[in-house]
């Protein structure tokens, strides 16, 4: 876990972390540039609880391209 994510499970009560770290894994960064996908939880962030569509910026593992990626929900990772 990031530092951020310790942070924020420091305030959430212990039934719902499992919740959020799920939901976390289920949303995927997909970068625009090649199409890789990894999950929100692996890059450090935390998801839980959102609905809609949005992106992040950052850096893609695979090809290095540095740009907003799509975040989507998928059910499995």
């Amino acid at each position: 876990m990031t530092g951020l994510q310790t942070l924020l499970f420091f305030f959430i009560p212990k039934r719902y972390r499992a919740e959020a770290e799920a939901e976390s894994r289920a949303w995927h960064a997909v970068c625009a540039a090649c199409g890789h996908s990894i999950s929100l939880w692996d890059l450090g962030g935390v998801r839980w609880k959102g609905n809609s569509r949005a992106s992040t910026f950052g850096r893609c593992k695979a090809c290095g391209k540095t740009g907003l990626h799509r975040l989507e929900k998928r059910n499995r990772p």
